[in-house]
């Protein structure tokens, strides 16, 4: 039995959608499917609940680890491993094709190592020559070409919370204090949303990327969530209780920091002035 059969085999309410497939999340009260199931070129499993169930959950659920997500080589089924600890998350980071570049992988402790894959089937645990990018790079691009807004946000499980709710949100590797000038590049004419954490280095983080951004965006703004405790973030404030239609409302109530919107105005309203002139038709007086 490969993986992905010994994990679909164990889910509830599975159904082939597209090249994956999807289920009931076995992480917490799932009423619609809500884990996202694929496989990976090496024919490792990958796992997703668009809920914010981290995959080390969702393999506890159903009687397995974490190691059990990869197939067997040479007879020895790999421990997925850095140092002596299992990883509680994987995100993938990809370039404007959907090539994968590296991951950025999350240990206990909220530990995170940094990933490429070594051309042969494993990975080498740095970036050397790497080009670094922004999360969800494909669907970052895409929105911006529609005219959609673009979240910012400073870890990888709160923008994977926002596209679950149906935003296009992002961040970049190394969360606060780790922004690129390049990544600006891709956001230019974009209306970006930022939402720091709630603490100094958060703070700090939010104001540098709105800095940043300014030039290069055609509007930007900083939401400061009301009610988030001491390192709070997006995705306390919806598990807290927060709706993807109140943010709304809060993007809506707050003015831009920095902004490039012009002013239209209906022409039937514009009122026709005589010109006076100080060469007729060429310079007008004042």
């Amino acid at each position: 039995m490969t993986p992905l059969e010994n994990v679909l085999s164990r889910l509830k309410g599975v159904k082939e959608v597209g090249k994956g497939w999807q289920a009931l999340c076995p992480a917490h009260n799932d009423k619609r499917p809500s884990l996202k199931i694929d496989e990976g070129d090496d024919g490792r499993v990958l796992l997703k609940c668009w809920a914010g169930c981290e995959a080390a959950s969702v393999v506890s659920a159903i009687g397995l680890a974490m190691a059990d997500l990869f197939p067997e080589r040479n007879g020895r089924r790999p421990t997925a491993q850095y140092g002596q600890h299992q990883p509680e998350a994987v995100y993938d980071y990809h370039d404007e094709n959907g090539k994968l570049l590296f991951q950025v992988v999350r240990f206990p402790g909220k530990q995170f190592r940094q990933r490429r894959p070594d051309g042969a089937g494993g990975w080498e645990w740095n970036l050397k020559g790497v080009n670094r990018v922004l999360y969800r790079l494909p669907e970052v691009i895409a929105a911006v070409k529609r005219g959609e807004p673009v979240f910012m946000c400073e870890g990888e499980k709160d923008a994977d919370r926002l596209h679950s709710l149906g935003f296009v949100a992002t961040t970049n590797a190394g969360g606060a204090g780790k922004w690129q000038d390049s990544y600006g590049d891709v956001l230019a004419g974009a209306d970006v949303i930022i939402l720091p954490d709630n603490d100094p280095p958060g703070r700090r983080h939010g104001q540098e990327v709105a800095e940043a951004l300014g030039p290069k965006a055609r509007t930007v703004k900083v939401l400061h969530l009301t009610g988030l405790g001491d390192k709070g973030d997006v995705s306390d404030w919806l598990s807290g209780g927060g709706t993807a239609d109140e943010l709304q409302e809060i993007v809506r109530n707050t003015p831009a920091l920095y902004g490039r919107t012009p002013s239209v105005v209906c022409v039937a309203y514009v009122e026709r002035e005589e010109t006076s002139w100080l060469w007729h038709e060429r310079i007008p007086l004042g």
